[in-house]
């Protein structure tokens, strides 16, 4: 089974739910498992919690939530309901059906979720979807990001290393304790930008569409 870690800020058209969005990705993560990121909602309850309480913990916890809730929707769109623990989505992949996670503990990002998740359920691949194309050698608005098309797991690690700032809402585009859960499980992980259709069946194929990892 491949996980999709599908990236919260997909969701949204603006401060909207893209409802037609959800509708157009949601047959294609059918079959598969899913962990759904917090995108805006997450921010939003990040930055309240953080400027609330001065503790990151909080900040965390507030994010999840909001992940939780973006899992609902996607799970409502396929029929499923959000499983909350792993082996719960194991147990709902083992009948066929098509588990949908969001976070699960302060601390660890969604992206972290989906490499425990495809360890958990055997899984060889990962694919992360989101607004950007793949992994760059630097932030992707600046002008001469050059897009990484193939990267080893101890170069995944070392751009995150450099970038992944252990926040709610500021990680680099997947977080280094996600990159060295993938690296000790040799779990390949793919990016590509999902907003582009073709391009997620193509990934969704195994033909990469941005950034390969492995």
């Amino acid at each position: 089974m491949l996980v999709v870690s599908l990236g919260g800020s997909l969701l949204y058209e603006g401060e909207k739910i893209n409802c037609a969005y959800v509708a157009a990705i949601a047959p294609l993560l059918k079959g598969k498992a899913v962990v759904v990121g917090g995108g805006i909602l997450a921010r939003k309850y990040a930055d309240k919690a953080r400027k609330e309480t001065k503790n990151e913990f909080f900040a965390d916890r507030a994010a999840i939530r909001a992940t939780r809730i973006n899992a609902a929707i996607v799970a409502a769109e396929l029929n499923e309901r959000v499983c909350t623990t792993f082996d719960d989505a194991a147990l709902v992949a083992s009948r066929g059906g098509t588990p949908v996670m969001g976070g699960m503990m302060e601390g660890l990002t969604t992206d972290s979720v989906s490499v425990l998740l495809a360890e958990r359920l055997g899984a060889k691949s990962v694919l992360n979807l989101s607004k950007v194309a793949g992994i760059y050698d630097r932030d992707p608005s600046k002008k001469g990001a050059r897009l990484l098309k193939k990267l080893t797991y101890p170069q995944l690690i070392a751009l995150a290393t450099k970038f992944d700032e252990r926040k709610a809402r500021t990680n680099f585009p997947f977080d280094l304790v996600a990159c060295k859960l993938a690296a000790r499980s040799k779990i390949r992980v793919d990016f590509a930008d999902g907003r582009d259709l073709k391009g997620v069946r193509a990934a969704l194929a195994g033909k990469t569409a941005g950034t390969a990892a492995k």
